[in-house]
């Protein structure tokens, strides 16, 4: 993996197509499956002890 993977558009799950941005999220113009952006990106639990930028 390298740096232009992690910002690559998502694949479609069942299917395999490219999914476009939404509004919402994706959609996998061939299926129709509908990926929100609140169900996928969610802050990790231990997140809390990870030092800030500027140590804090």
């Amino acid at each position: 993996m390298d740096d232009l993977d992690i910002a690559a558009q998502p694949r479609c799950p069942l299917d395999g197509v490219l999914m476009r941005d939404d509004d919402a999220g994706w959609h996998c113009p061939a299926c129709g499956l509908v990926v929100r952006h609140d169900e996928t990106m969610t802050r990790p639990a231990d997140a809390d002890d990870i030092p800030g930028i500027h140590g804090g």
